[in-house]
C-alpha cells in the first residue's frame, strides 16, 4: 500500500520518493518509543525521526503519519491513540517553530 511517496511492505514502511535520500521504518521497530522528560510527554521514535530530517516536506510526514497509522494495523502491533496524539502534537509544533523561523528570516 502506498501513501504518498511512502510504501508499507510485509518488512515495513519504505521511503520511495525521488532523490538519493534513505528512509526505512523495520516493522520490528515500529511502534517504538521515544520516552518523555520532565514535562515532555512519550512520543512514537520513528515519526519524531522523520521529523527530523529536513529533507522531508511536511506533506511527506503526514503521509508518513497515515502509513504509519496503516501499518500498525497491519502488523497486529500495540497502537497508542494517546502516544501517536502526543506524537502529533510535538510534530505539528516543530511545524509552526519552522515556520515562524522562516518568517525571522524576512
Amino acid at each position: 500500500m502506498k501513501f504518498g511517496n511512502w510504501k508499507v511492505t510485509q518488512d515495513g514502511i519504505v521511503w520511495k520518493g525521488p532523490g538519493y535520500n534513505e528512509f526505512v521504518i523495520p516493522a520490528t521497530e515500529l511502534v517504538a518509543e521515544r520516552p518523555g522528560l520532565l514535562s515532555t510527554p512519550t512520543t512514537y521514535e520513528w515519526i519524531m525521526r522523520a521529523t527530523d530530517e529536513h529533507w522531508l516536506t511536511e506533506d511527506d510526514l503526514y503521509d508518513l503519519n497515515y502509513a504509519f497509522v496503516f501499518a500498525a494495523a497491519r502488523y497486529g502491533l500495540n497502537f497508542n491513540y494517546e502516544t501517536f496524539d502526543n506524537t502529533l502534537e510535538e510534530q505539528y509544533e516543530r511545524f509552526d517553530d519552522e515556520d515562524d523561523e522562516d518568517d525571522d528570516d524576512y
